[in-house]
């Protein structure tokens, strides 16, 4: 039987752009190549998990423009349900637009996210959603939801329910600090982990930037009571940090330019294991599997994974 999980949290377009030349020039049109998808890390990991095969009910809001077509049959073609999202007609969609120069390095990015972060404080509060929510095996949220709203759900769902959370960035990342002891599982890159642990410990941010162990990072990251974290350190890999128990794991070797979806595939594929039953370190391995899935692919979300959920 599938899982039944919930993903709430944002659903953008994707703009990249890839520089075509080896040496980039800074303040001018540079040539290179352009292309849209459908993105945002909670309808990334939504469309992963349907993929896979889990019964996926997706919570966002989508405007009235092209992009809200795009981003609403992204997930409805997967098999995911997004019958309990906000719509705004009126409102254009969210906007994600990243710069990559010819190796597929970020360069710089930009995010609009203000559509999801004006999901009103008691929306997840109805009563259909509410049911949805107390009824589901996993709660995956995602650092584009506002601080209101999170709050609001930690207060109402946090003690009795599966909680997974996505950092996003280091500016998202403090959201989540008043809430990391309700957090069951966690993914975050070695950035964001600093913020979550500077805070989650009463530390300044200067003196945890000082210590390069991941492995130390992750241990004081245990102590902000988040039951397992991965915590991603680009082409270094990753850690899976769980109580007093640490195991680093080699990155995906590129397949392509850029890594842009990887992360979220990781994540997807972990909570996908997990949800199966497996332990940590199985569903590591199997989280390897669909990053390794989507570096194949020119885009956030690679249809191939469902193969994966075959296995």
């Amino acid at each position: 039987m599938s899982a039944k999980i919930i993903v709430i949290g944002g659903a953008n377009a994707d703009l990249y752009g890839q520089i075509a030349v080896e040496q980039e020039a800074p303040a001018d049109s540079n040539p290179g190549h352009i292309s849209i998808h459908a993105g945002g890390v909670g309808r990334n990991i939504a469309e992963n998990l349907a993929h896979l095969g889990a019964e996926i009910e997706f919570i966002g809001h989508f405007g009235g423009d092209d992009f809200a077509i795009m981003l609403e049959r992204s997930l409805t073609s997967s098999g995911a349900s997004i019958s309990l999202s906000m719509r705004t007609p009126s409102s254009n969609s969210d906007l994600y637009l990243a710069i990559h120069n010819k190796q597929g390095e970020l360069i710089s990015a930009v995010n609009n996210m203000g559509l999801v972060e004006r999901l009103p404080k008691n929306f997840l509060n109805a009563h259909t959603i509410a049911n949805a929510i107390t009824t589901a095996d996993l709660i995956i949220l995602d650092g584009n939801l506002s601080e209101e709203v999170l709050d609001d759900f930690f207060q109402i769902y946090g003690n009795n329910s599966v909680i997974a959370s996505d950092s996003v960035s280091t500016a998202k990342a403090r959201r989540f600090i008043p809430h990391l002891s309700k957090i069951d599982y966690l993914k975050c890159n070695l950035a964001e982990a600093r913020i979550l642990v500077s805070a989650g410990n009463n530390l300044s941010l200067d003196s945890i930037k000082s210590i390069e162990s991941v492995e130390e990072i992750s241990q004081r990251l245990m102590k902000t009571g988040v039951g397992t974290a991965l915590i991603s350190n680009s082409h270094a890999g990753f850690i899976v940090a769980n109580g007093g128990e640490f195991k680093h794991f080699s990155a995906p070797k590129l397949a392509k330019s850029y890594s842009s979806g990887a992360g979220d595939a990781l994540f997807s594929g972990f909570l996908y294991a997990i949800s199966r039953g497996e332990n940590s370190y199985q569903a590591s391995l199997f989280a390897l599997k669909a990053a390794e899935t989507a570096l194949r692919f020119n885009g956030p979300v690679n249809p191939e994974i469902a193969a994966l959920g075959k296995i």
